[in-house]
């Protein structure tokens, strides 16, 4: 009976694991979509973004990611009539008809998930078939998923770009794709790439949902906690900012100043120059020779060439080098934006800081990681993010054991194995034991029995069960 009881306590002991296993099922692959740029609904412009359509047909659409919105939201055919947006016809990500939708239904009572969506613009609100496009060779046909019933917000005038796909806390896309069981956690991984007009580079990026690009990046992976609430809730220590010229003389920009040991900041991709300290910003413009400009997103213009880079330290080792085609392009604007010394808004690692790293996203296990991205990998390698499980770059994971190689199920079902072979074990040692006991009794009553009668007779010894030995065989996983 006691054996019994330590049996059933074992498996109440397996019942978190087996509980966390059903809510995660890390055997879904993840979607890939890439970014690059393409023709959208409603004018003839190519526009840089992410590959998706919505509606019946669908409506092509670029959306940008953003790391702080939660909404996936989309341009008005109108909205340039309404809108103050610089070059508004190029820089909306598309428009949408719902009127030409045949799957469109209107929720104009659905409240805002974005907080500060109603002061900035107007829009409507509905559900939609939602097309995530993967196009993994420009010269093959884009394979799809369709996302049932997605929340979209329609917007009608603004003074920013309202085509987003929002990835934030809590990301409606996200929810949405995990509800329908198209991915296996509420995660995705980024990597922008350079190619909207603002980066003025070549290299396309990607964005991978439920999963992460193992490709995409090299090296150590650093793991840092996500924080709900603020405007962004992926947010980091900086420790060091320095800038390097072209003659190899390294100058560090934090100055002796409030912010001499660091300073915090948000990730965001809502703009492009990063947004540093009033000092480290000053400490920029006297060291790369820069000035304000006259450029819509507030950037600093170099007033000559400027060969050199820039380099972010995080409190955790995690170094970053903007280099020298993204401190200053074909326009002379820099990485950096103007700050005031009484402006109090957050401080930003922006679209500029991340063009050069990989970022995997967890909201599950509230973690996010960096990365030091690789721009131009020579395959895809996708992989599902499985909660609590630290991504790995291609390659790394080969020594790994096989329950490791399957994330978390891998873990899980490890532990379901070992947890039968240690039953199994305790078993035999309790028979082992019950038998021994029952020989020890034995030999005590035939002492006794030999004493009473004073003679002397032979006693064979209880024949041995042979436990036959049974071969594993060693599991494998794909």
């Amino acid at each position: 009976m006691a054996i019994i009881s330590y049996m059933a306590l074992f498996l109440l002991s397996l019942q978190p694991f087996l509980t966390f296993t059903v809510a995660f099922d890390c055997t879904i692959q993840p979607i890939y979509i890439d970014i690059h740029k393409r023709a959208v609904h409603g004018t003839d412009d190519f526009e840089y973004g992410t590959f998706i359509g919505v509606g019946t047909p669908a409506q092509n659409q670029s959306l940008w990611v953003s790391l702080n919105h939660n909404e996936t939201s989309v341009a008005d055919q109108d909205y340039c009539n309404h809108s103050t947006l610089a070059n508004c016809s190029s820089a909306t990500g598309g428009f949408f008809e719902p009127d030409q939708s045949t799957s469109w239904k209107d929720t104009a009572t659905r409240d805002s998930v974005d907080e500060d969506s109603e002061a900035t613009d107007d829009g409507i609100y509905g559900e939609d078939k939602v097309h995530l496009y993967t196009h993994f060779f420009q010269t093959e046909p884009a394979s799809e998923h369709v996302v049932d019933g997605m929340p979209v917000r329609v917007s009608m005038n603004g003074t920013s770009s309202p085509g987003r796909l929002g990835m934030g806390w809590a990301s409606t896309i996200l929810e949405k794709l995990y509800a329908q069981n198209l991915i296996a956690s509420r995660s995705y991984s980024l990597f922008l790439g350079s190619g909207s007009d603002r980066q003025g580079g070549v290299v396309n990026g990607s964005i991978t949902l439920g999963g992460y690009d193992a490709s995409r990046f090299t090296g150590t992976v650093h793991n840092y906690s996500i924080v709900p609430g603020g405007s962004s809730p992926l947010r980091v220590r900086v420790a060091q900012v320095s800038l390097d010229d072209d003659s190899g003389k390294n100058q560090s920009l934090l100055g002796s100043g409030d912010f001499s040991s660091g300073f915090d900041a948000e990730l965001s991709t809502e703009q492009y120059p990063m947004s540093l300290p009033f000092d480290v910003t000053e400490n920029f413009k006297d060291a790369a020779g820069a000035e304000e400009s006259n450029h819509p997103d507030g950037s600093l213009r170099l007033k000559s060439p400027f060969n050199g880079t820039l380099t972010i330290v995080l409190d955790d080792g995690f170094s970053v080098t903007l280099p020298a085609d993204v401190m200053s392009n074909a326009t002379g604007l820099s990485p950096v934006g103007a700050r005031t010394k009484k402006d109090r808004a957050p401080f930003v690692l922006s679209s500029a800081w991340l063009s050069q790293v990989y970022l995997m996203v967890d909201y599950d296990s509230r973690a996010f990681h960096l990365a030091q991205a690789v721009p131009e990998a020579p395959f895809i390698s996708m992989r599902t993010t499985c909660p609590k499980v630290v991504p790995q770059a291609y390659g790394i994971s080969a020594s790994k054991s096989p329950f490791s190689k399957a994330g978390l199920s891998g873990v899980v079902v490890g532990s379901v194995v070992g947890g039968l072979g240690a039953i199994a074990l305790c078993i035999w040692i309790g028979v082992a034991f019950m038998r021994w006991r029952l020989r020890r009794s034995q030999a005590r009553e035939i002492a006794r029995r030999a004493d009473e009668s004073k003679s002397e007779f032979y006693f064979p010894e209880p024949p041995r069960i042979a436990l036959s030995k049974q071969k594993w065989r060693k599991a494998s996983t794909r």
